[in-house]
């Protein structure tokens, strides 16, 4: 097997075994304390000096849009960032917003949804569903990004959505998506966390957290069980060896099922929420390449609105 980040494998393993010993067993961190903790370093981020960077509220809720401070953006893209639903932020998904609003001239609206366990399921899912009415309206072509638990979280919005507004949407684009809930999920099933900072325990606890009582299998909890009926073209990306491959895997075939349009992307050697660092990882940086590509492609076309209006 290839070295990972021009590290070798076995201590990458060793240390992803060590870190989730430490975290889970020794210090026992909360889902607060790693929130708190990961806020904290995001804020030493500064941003690239070309991109605006500012919260306002929008349905009583934060939202974080970053845009080029030169031009007037007529697309937008709306962000819902990962973090085991209890973590995770704009801040921390700066850098790839940021790349992305470089690389295209879009706008990037990132929610600053309610977090578990404060805010169990499905108070995160009101939340988006109400600042993307707002969102829609405002740009020629609009876009869905998400990544890790917010895959989660923009599939099950989608899937509300009436047929006819899941046409206004040029393209979803998902990152490593985690989109099945349930402890018998095939990622579960698979617990591949020789590779990852996290395993079966840590995914069976933010669940958990999560759904609070709530059953998985319900579809907005687990909307790889829903219907794609109508949904946009859709890039999903994954790692061959992160945990929640099997998760993308099961979406790609139930979107095509449907014949759903998919660009598959898939890396080989890439860790976890390697997207988020496109500043330093090559890896990330064919991330954002390649979501700048999809975006060209689809908003190329006539909007989806107008072409079945």
């Amino acid at each position: 097997m290839k070295p990972l980040w021009n590290l070798p494998p076995k201590f990458i393993s060793t240390t992803h075994s060590l870190g989730r010993f430490l975290r889970r067993d020794v210090v026992g961190l909360t889902p607060v304390q790693i929130r708190l903790a990961l806020d904290s370093l995001s804020r030493l981020y500064p941003g690239p000096a070309d991109v605006h960077f500012a919260y306002e509220m929008i349905q009583e809720q934060q939202v974080a849009r970053l845009r080029l401070k030169r031009d007037q953006p007529k697309q937008g893209v709306f962000f819902v960032h990962g973090g085991g639903f209890a973590f995770g932020s704009a801040r921390t998904h700066r850098a790839i917003a940021s790349a992305l609003t470089m690389e295209t001239g879009c706008e990037v609206w990132i929610p600053e949804y309610p977090l578990a366990p404060e805010h169990p399921f499905p108070a995160a899912l009101n939340s988006l569903e109400a600042m993307w009415r707002e969102f829609k309206s405002q740009y020629d072509s609009v876009f869905v990004l998400a990544d890790s638990a917010g895959g989660s979280l923009a599939v099950a919005m989608m899937q509300r959505l009436s047929r006819e507004e899941r046409h206004e949407i040029q393209g979803l684009m998902l990152l490593s998506p985690w989109v099945d809930l349930r402890s018998n999920s095939m990622s579960s099933r698979a617990d591949s966390n020789a590779w990852s900072p996290f395993g079966r325990l840590d995914m069976l606890e933010y669940a958990t957290h999560y759904l609070a009582g709530a059953d998985p299998k319900q579809i907005e909890a687990s909307p790889l069980l829903g219907s794609f009926e109508a949904f946009p073209p859709t890039l999903i990306e994954t790692s061959a060896m992160e945990y929640l491959h099997p998760d993308a895997c099961a979406l790609k075939e139930r979107l095509l099922a449907e014949e759903i349009e998919v660009c598959w992307r898939e890396e080989e050697n890439a860790l976890h929420g390697w997207q988020l660092f496109p500043d330093i990882l090559p890896e990330a940086k064919r991330s954002v390449a390649a979501m700048s590509q999809f975006m060209d492609e689809k908003r190329v076309a006539e909007p989806r609105h107008q072409m079945h209006g």
